[in-house]
């Protein structure tokens, strides 16, 4: 035989040896079915419970009062509060969500938009919910309950000059925003 040959048979030995060994034939298996059930997942919702909205006067003479955006002219240093009762639905084990207020949807002019600060607090029944930067948290404790909100809105005593003067704030679409953390 010839170099040429038996190179050629020792290399198709070669790739027999070598497909054998990569499993491509016949090979035991089993499957066992482990009965694992059905995952489901949970839900956070948020609803307005309706007629529960208003403003009220946090500081000065008239606290606790009613405060009427179409005529009360906030200074610096003033706080104004607007309260709502929403609906949670908090369901899954391991659920923790912020409550806090949309900043898209507070619009304004002459500054008085970016001038007011907000604090988002939350209760319920009396009981306040923790809060921390940026809002209140929800858990799955409060699922299917009536949650007190409460924006305290506040025009700083450190706007100085012209800014926020004669501005608006139009809040006709403010929302609040509960986000998984």
């Amino acid at each position: 035989m010839n170099k040429q040959t038996k190179g050629a048979i020792a290399a198709g030995a070669a790739a027999l040896l070598l497909a054998g060994g990569a499993g491509t034939m016949a090979a035991w298996n089993s499957t066992q079915s482990l009965g694992g059930g059905t995952v489901s997942s949970g839900k956070l919702t948020l609803s307005t419970v309706a007629g529960s909205t208003g403003w009220k006067w946090v500081n000065g003479p008239q606290v606790g009062q009613a405060f009427n955006p179409a005529s009360d002219l906030l200074v610096p240093g003033d706080q104004v509060a607007y309260n709502a009762v929403v609906a949670i639905g908090a369901q899954g084990k391991n659920l923790s969500a912020k409550l806090t207020a949309d900043a898209a949807s507070i619009t304004g002019t002459n500054g008085l938009d970016t001038a007011l600060t907000n604090v988002v607090t939350a209760d319920v029944d009396g009981t306040s919910l923790p809060t921390g930067a940026g809002g209140a948290t929800v858990t799955s404790a409060q699922d299917n309950k009536n949650v007190n909100v409460h924006v305290n809105f506040t025009l700083p005593t450190s706007v100085a000059g012209t800014t926020a003067q004669n501005g608006t704030v139009n809040l006709s679409n403010f929302a609040v925003t509960l986000t998984q953390q």
